[in-house]
């Protein structure tokens, strides 16, 4: 009995991994961000599934080593009211940039670069997510947690990738033919709407 829990719940601690990759990734502050610079800059489904699984896996990659970090440091609870207010700032900051930007370019885009890309930087913020994941995997020695961490950064990637690739099928076509202007306010209206996500 004992042999067969012992097999039982290392397979349990990878499939709670894999779950809580899932259900992270599906929360609207990870994938918005994504569609909505996809949609602005017209990417192509291909360009827009590359970038997701990119940052999909960075995410997963830079909430594993915040989560390995605080295990290993023995602190059990921080808030996350910073990382909220930050990416709430961000948000705000490039909502109201891009409808400023729209009533006075209506027929061009010189937004820079560099502020666009700050739009996806919300997707990759970490947060320690497997933290119990990792405290239940301790008994299975570091071997077994980095792999289960390697699944977990592996499924947040492809379910990033899978999200993005839906929804930009469903939505691009029927926004390709909008005017900049028009989808420079759906992008920021967007990116409000996650702020109220991300503040709840």
């Amino acid at each position: 009995m004992m042999v067969v829990l012992y097999l039982l719940v290392p397979a349990a601690i990878v499939s709670l991994a894999i779950i809580i990759a899932i259900l992270h990734m599906i929360a609207p502050d990870h994938w918005t961000p994504i569609i909505s610079y996809a949609i602005k800059n017209r990417y192509t489904k291909k360009k827009t599934g590359a970038v997701s699984l990119s940052l999909g896996i960075l995410h997963g990659l830079f909430s594993s080593v915040l989560s390995f970090t605080i295990v290993i440091f023995g602190i059990h609870f921080i808030p996350d009211i910073y990382l909220r207010l930050f990416v709430v700032s961000i948000l705000l900051f490039v909502s109201f940039y891009i409808i400023i930007n729209a009533r006075h370019e209506a027929h061009e885009n010189r937004m820079p670069e560099p502020i666009k890309k700050t739009i996806l930087l919300t997707s990759i913020i970490p947060d320690p997510t497997i933290v119990p994941v990792i405290l239940m995997g301790l008994t299975y020695g570091m071997g077994f947690i980095f792999n289960t961490i390697s699944v977990f950064i592996i499924i947040s990637g492809l379910t990033l990738f899978s999200i993005t690739i839906f929804l930009h099928k469903i939505l691009f076509n029927k926004i390709n033919s909008l005017s900049p202007q028009k989808i420079d306010y759906l992008v920021a209206l967007i990116l409000l709407v996650t702020v109220v996500f991300v503040i709840l």
